[in-house]
């Protein structure tokens, strides 16, 4: 067989691994089947909050995994009708344990792409959420 056409089936075959493992990546990252890729601000609403982050979310049709800081936490949460809730608790050996919250809703402007508007909650701290389909 000459090189072109084993380039050829390779490619071929590749394409269709690719697709087949897109699909079951999306399902192991949101838990809830084909989903939806989001991303946008995380701001911190206040003092001593830290700084900006660009939050990504994968958005099934009944839940959501969303991490608002760059892999540090992950909130996976439930879908009803257009609100999103979730939260997370982690805790060290030895320490008391931090509760991460996530609040949001999908608006739907007439004419306009959808947008993800929440809030995460830990603590004091208040960070507030944009985010748009990718």
């Amino acid at each position: 067989m000459g090189r072109l056409r084993r380039g050829i089936l390779l490619s071929l075959s590749l394409l269709g691994v690719t697709s087949c493992v897109r699909a079951i990546n999306d399902t192991l990252q949101s838990g809830f089947g084909p989903s939806d890729h989001w991303s946008g601000p995380v701001e911190p609403i206040g003092s001593n909050c830290g700084n900006r982050a660009t939050g990504l979310m994968t958005l099934g049709s009944n839940g959501f995994s969303f991490d608002p800081f760059g892999s540090i936490i992950v909130i996976q949460g439930k879908v009803k009708k257009d609100n999103l809730e979730g939260s997370d608790s982690q805790a060290a050996p030895g320490q008391k344990g931090i509760t991460i919250q996530f609040v949001g809703t999908i608006n739907r402007p007439a004419g306009g792409r959808p947008v993800i508007q929440g809030v995460v909650k830990s603590g004091t701290c208040t960070w507030a959420v944009t985010l748009h389909r990718d």
